[in-house]
Formats: C-alpha cells, sequence, structure tokens
C-alpha cells in the first residue's frame, strides 16, 4: 500500500516527468503485480551489506510568483527549472525476514553535481536568476523483496534529506551604472529539508561475495516560502500592498543508480 500510495502521488504530478521517475513507476508496478509471491521466504541468508553507489540524477523544481512581483501583473506565474548531474555516494543496508516477509533496511548518503538555474523568472527583462543546489542527499528506507532465479526484486520507501540551497539573485543596473546585486530584491537560504523517497530496483550476485543493483529512487522535499522586497518599498504586484513579496519553491529528486555491495560473513 506505501509503494501504490507514491506512486500515485507520481501520476498525479503533471507534466513533471523525468528519465528516473518513468523507470521508477516500472519498477514499483512490477513489484506491486507480484502480489501474494512477495511473501515467500528469502532464498538465502539475510548478512549485512555495504557498498558503493553512482549514477544520475535529475532535480525538478518549480517556483510561484504568488502575486506577480517578478512577472509584473501575473500573478501566480510558476516557473519549472531542472537539471542533471552525476552522483556517488555510499550505502549499508541488512536483510532480515519478519513474519515471512523478506526485508531489507538501508541508509545511503549521496553527493554531486545537483544543481538548477534559471534567468527566466522575470521573462521579460531576464535580471532574476532562480537556483536551487542540493549540497548533499541521505536517505533511510525499509523494503521487501523477492528472489527470481539469480535476481532480486525489491521495492522500498523512507525518510529523505536534504541540505538544500535556494536563492533568487536580482540584478539591477542603469544608464550610468554598473549592474549589481539588488539585495533587497533577492534571498539565499541554506536549510536542512526532510520529505519521503520511494524507490525500486534489481539486485544480483556477481561474484561471491559482491552484488552489483541498479534501482531508480524518487524524493519529494515539499514546498517552502521565501520573501523578497524585504524592505516593503514596493508593491507586490500592481495593485499589492507594499510589504515583504512571497515565493512558493517545489523541491522534488529523481535518480538512477548502479551500485555494488559486498556481504558481510557470506
Amino acid at each position: 500500500m506505501i509503494q501504490r500510495t507514491a506512486l500515485m502521488k507520481i501520476f498525479a504530478t503533471p507534466c513533471r516527468w523525468h528519465p528516473a521517475t518513468l523507470l521508477l513507476a516500472g519498477v514499483i508496478l512490477l513489484g506491486s503485480a507480484l502480489g501474494p509471491a512477495l511473501a515467500e521466504p528469502a532464498l538465502e541468508p539475510a548478512p549485512m551489506y555495504a557498498g558503493l553507489l553512482a549514477g544520475s540524477a535529475w532535480s525538478d523544481n518549480e517556483i510561484e510568483d504568488l502575486e506577480g512581483f517578478a512577472h509584473w501583473g501575473m500573478p501566480g506565474y510558476t516557473l519549472d527549472y531542472h537539471d542533471s548531474g552525476l552522483v556517488f555516494g555510499v550505502l549499508a543496508g541488512h536483510r532480515l525476514v519478519i513474519a515471512g516477509l523478506p526485508l531489507r533496511l538501508e541508509i545511503d548518503g549521496m553527493i554531486g553535481d545537483m544543481t538548477a538555474r534559471s534567468n527566466r523568472l522575470d521573462p521579460e527583462g531576464l535580471d532574476e536568476t532562480v537556483e536551487v543546489e542540493y549540497r548533499w542527499l541521505a536517505t533511510a528506507r525499509v523494503g521487501i523483496e523477492r528472489a527470481m532465479g539469480p535476481v532480486w526484486v525489491f521495492v522500498s520507501t523512507g525518510v529523505a534529506l536534504s541540505g538544500i540551497d535556494r536563492s533568487v539573485t536580482d540584478i539591477d543596473s542603469g544608464r550610468d551604472i554598473e549592474p549589481y546585486v539588488d539585495t533587497d530584491d533577492s534571498f539565499s537560504d541554506h536549510t536542512t529539508e526532510v520529505g519521503w523517497v520511494a524507490g525500486a530496483g534489481i539486485e544480483t550476485r556477481w561474484s561471491k561475495p559482491w552484488d552489483i543493483r541498479l534501482e531508480g529512487l524518487y524524493m519529494d522535499f515539499g514546498r517552502s516560502t521565501h520573501h523578497v522586497n524585504h524592505s516593503g518599498n514596493n508593491r507586490c504586484g500592481p495593485d499589492g500592498p507594499r510589504r515583504p513579496c512571497p515565493y512558493k519553491i517545489d523541491n522534488e529528486l529523481g535518480m538512477v543508480r548502479l551500485g555494488i555491495t559486498y556481504r558481510f560473513g557470506d
């Protein structure tokens, strides 16, 4: 039920597809189709394992100008900005069987090139740049698995953490004025965000005691609120009040990664 709920949320997000989401959705559907077979006991021991990960991540972000401050007179204007990059990390986990269900508990950490930006927050002036950087990622997940011959198929869900930097930078200039950053109409913050993660993948024995795996993950860190026009000297849109003006930002991330793990005591 947890994996199906996560899949429904993915499908309910319009026009924000990327390859990691498609892969994840497909493998989750495969896992759901296994049905009662997931309750079969694991065919191998349940050792601890750890390993290395590498792959590609797609950050999928959206900013909403609630009152039409940057895109003047267009309240509710939204801008999608996304990009992809390489990621690397480490993973540790443990297999166990509870009430006949073969489970795995995993934690992992990732770093890499996870930055996205756009200068179209004001599509006419092109003088306001929105940017996001995921400095690091970590997840703690519980999963269920099934052996299919030499291959394990697994689905998982849990908690995701990320150090996220978000900013909007407004560049002003004039006839006799060199371009400069207008700090009153800009913001920059650095936070640790908590979200949720759903994932699915396949794993097989490479050579004793090594395994290789391919998996997809989808992470959602929710929506945050930020303000510009800190002094309130300008209106929030043509007919808006003079006060700090809000933006809403959504941050989501998809990932496909390849891993190699070592089984301890195997």
